[in-house]
């Protein structure tokens, strides 16, 4: 081949690759101005905050309203015996705040009441006993039965709610749709007063502020109720509880679900109750009640304390069946804060 036959292949390769370069710059050039950069202009989107439990739940209205001061947590420890078991409760809420049927002379103490178990959706656990032929109520053989733990006087003020604070519980729970109920009472949860001066002028400790409870209907089957109560009269006379919420038994038996309750214990004060069901994230229950009286106390050494664990009556014990019964409870959060 001659000099200038090379020269010519040469020359047209390099206008070749050049007039590639060029449509690709092109290209670049049309792509950029259209907004196909890797960078984007989108605004960042909000990023969900954890909360105490690891979910990644963005918080609600009222829970962004509040600023937490303090926060008391009970899990259950996964305990080889019911001794540290109850070792546990008592390292949280006080020294006494059990009120299990063998904790008491001449209740049901050949068995512990309280034990621990552990599963796959939350872990160890809380499992409380009820035995309805065997279980009284601290001791007494009465028309009812108790196994239950509590804060009380002689907790720690973290866990107990003063006239003015703002408090929020936390827990999971569980029972079986088989569990035997009666017309009368089945208690899990309850907000109680302390208000030792007898005086009736704003209620008493008698009625539960606020209860979370269980009743077989005649006529629509088992029923999951939450009732408030604005204690007695200043003539000492009782007074009706008021349904805030009445869900179907159905809707949380045999089902892990998660309850949440902020409270403000003021004369007008406010209650919120969440409990939503932890396998499809269903919310059962959801309550939100402003200027309602929260407050039953009439000194500075009066306060609110929650309860949980099985308070049930036996006043149509042939309704309940003679099997052990068992509830389950996990993760007890207990915070102060303010709005």
């Amino acid at each position: 081949m001659s000099t200038n036959n090379k020269n010519e292949n040469v020359l047209q390769e390099t206008l070749i690759v050049l007039f590639y370069f060029f449509l690709i710059a092109l290209v670049v050039t049309a792509v950029s101005a259209c907004g196909g950069s890797s960078k984007s202009n989108t605004p960042d989107q909000s990023v969900s905050v954890p909360d105490s439990q690891g979910g990644g739940e963005t918080p609600t209205e009222e829970q962004a309203e509040f600023t937490l001061v303090s926060e008391i947590l009970l899990s259950a420890p996964g305990a080889a015996n019911a001794s540290e078991t109850y070792e546990s409760i008592e390292n949280v809420f006080g020294e006494g705040s059990i009120e299990a049927p063998d904790l008491f002379v001449g209740d049901h103490t050949s068995t512990p009441h309280i034990l621990e178990e552990t599963d796959s959706v939350v872990g160890p656990h809380f499992v409380f006993l009820a035995h309805r032929d065997d279980d009284f109520n601290k001791g007494v053989q009465s028309d009812r039965q108790r196994n239950e733990i509590k804060t009380y006087d002689k907790s720690d003020d973290e866990v107990l709610g003063f006239e003015g604070d703002t408090m929020q519980f936390e827990w999971y729970f569980y029972v079986a749709s088989d569990m035997s109920l009666t017309s009368k009472f089945s208690h899990f949860f309850q907000l109680k007063a302390r208000n030792d001066s007898e005086d009736n002028s704003n209620g008493n400790d008698d009625q539960p502020v606020i209860t979370l409870s269980a009743v077989e209907k005649d006529s629509s089957g088992k029923e999951l109720q939450v009732r408030h109560s604005v204690g007695f009269n200043s003539d000492g006379s009782r007074t009706s509880d008021v349904y805030l919420v009445r869900a179907n038994w159905s809707d949380i038996a045999d089902e892990w679900v998660k309850v949440s309750v902020q409270a403000t214990f003021l004369d007008e004060g406010n209650f919120t109750m969440q409990i939503t069901r932890v396998s499809d994230d269903a919310t059962i229950v959801d309550i939100n009640e402003t200027n309602i009286d929260m407050w039953r106390g009439v000194s500075n050494e009066d306060f609110i304390r929650p309860k949980w664990g099985i308070y049930r009556s036996t006043a149509e014990i042939d309704k309940l069946r003679q099997q052990e019964e068992r509830v389950k409870f996990a993760n007890f959060v207990i915070r102060k804060g303010t709005l």
